[in-house]
C-alpha cells in the first residue's frame, strides 16, 4: 500500500543506493568544497537569474510568497534563491554551513540592493529549535531535506507556508556525467532528491501540496584550469584522488576543451512544491 511508510522507505532506499551516498557523511569535505568554489557559483547564479526569478514569481502569483513575509532559506549557498526571494519578501534569512558561501551571498545582496533584507545564519539547520519562527520555510536542491524527519521539521519552523524544490527525473550535467562514467565505470544515479518522495509523503500526511514543473537548459563556459581544479576537488569527495586521478581528469577535460575553455551543459526539470504547514485536509467519515 502506498502510505507514508511506503514513500519514506522508498526515499531511504533511493538515498542509500545513490551514487553520492559514499559522500554523505563527509560534511567537512563538502563545506570545504563549497567554500572553495563559492564565488564561481555566484557568477553562475547571475547568469541563470532569469530561471530563478521565474520560479519565485510563480510562487508570488500563487500566494506562497508575499511582500510582508519572512523567509528561511535552508542551504542557501551563494544566494541562488535568497536574492530573488529578498526582492519580493520582507526579509530572508539565508542559512548554510559554508561560511564563504554566506560571505559571497552578502556581497551579491549588496550588488542587488537587497542587503538590508538579507540575514545570514551559519549553522546546521537541524540544530534550530523546532518552533514556528518564519512565515515561509524554503529549501531548494539541498541535501538538508533528505528524509521524513527533515521534511516534517520544515513544518515545525513555519508559521504558514513551506516550499521545497527538488529534481523531477534526471538532473544532467553533461561533463560531470561523462567524467563520472569515465572514472567510475558506470553512469551516476540521481534519484535520491527526486521531488516525488516529499510530494507523496506530504500527500499521505494530508497536507495537499501544490506542485509546478520547470524545465531548463543552461550553458556555462569555464577555463580548463578551473574545471580541472573543480572536478579534482569534486571526485576527492568520493575517494578518488592522487596523481593518477588528476591525470585522468586533466586528459579527459583537455580533450573536450577548445582554446583552453570547457563548456558545461546543464539540463533539468525541477518540481516546485509548496504547501500550508498549518492546514491539513479533512477526512470525511
Amino acid at each position: 500500500m502506498c502510505n507514508t511508510k511506503f514513500w519514506t522507505d522508498a526515499w531511504q532506499e533511493a538515498r542509500e543506493t545513490s551514487s553520492q551516498a559514499p559522500s554523505y557523511g563527509n560534511k567537512q569535505g563538502w563545506q570545504h568544497f563549497w567554500n572553495t568554489f563559492a564565488e564561481q557559483y555566484a557568477l553562475r547564479n547571475r547568469q541563470s537569474r532569469p530561471i530563478y526569478n521565474t520560479i519565485i514569481d510563480g510562487l508570488v502569483t500563487d500566494g506562497a510568497i508575499t511582500p510582508d513575509c519572512t523567509v528561511l532559506d535552508i542551504g542557501c549557498g551563494a544566494g541562488t534563491f535568497t536574492l530573488p526571494l529578498a526582492a519580493r519578501a520582507k526579509q530572508v534569512t539565508g542559512l548554510d554551513t559554508a561560511g564563504q558561501m554566506l560571505a559571497v551571498m552578502q556581497s551579491e545582496a549588496m550588488h542587488d540592493g537587497v542587503a538590508d533584507k538579507v540575514l545570514t545564519l551559519q549553522t546546521d539547520w537541524l540544530d534550530l529549535p523546532s518552533e514556528p519562527a518564519y512565515d515561509v520555510v524554503f529549501a531548494a536542491n539541498t541535501t538538508a531535506i533528505n528524509d521524513y524527519d527533515s521534511l516534517m521539521k520544515m513544518n515545525e519552523l513555519s508559521r504558514g507556508t513551506c516550499c521545497l524544490i527538488g529534481f523531477a527525473g534526471t538532473y544532467h550535467i553533461k561533463v560531470r556525467t561523462l567524467l563520472w562514467e569515465h572514472l567510475m565505470g558506470t553512469p551516476p544515479e540521481h534519484t535520491a532528491f527526486d521531488i516525488q518522495y516529499p510530494f507523496n509523503i506530504l500527500y499521505q500526511e494530508r497536507y495537499l501540496p501544490n506542485i509546478k514543473f520547470y524545465s531548463y537548459r543552461q550553458r556555462y563556459r569555464e577555463t580548463l584550469a578551473y574545471m580541472i581544479e573543480y572536478y579534482s576537488s569534486y571526485f576527492k569527495l568520493f575517494g578518488l584522488e592522487g596523481p593518477e586521478t588528476t591525470a585522468k581528469i586533466t586528459e579527459f577535460l583537455a580533450n573536450r576543451a577548445l582554446e583552453d575553455y570547457c563548456t558545461e551543459l546543464i539540463s533539468a526539470t525541477i518540481g516546485v512544491l509548496w504547501w500550508r504547514a498549518d492546514r491539513k485536509a479533512t477526512i470525511l467519515e
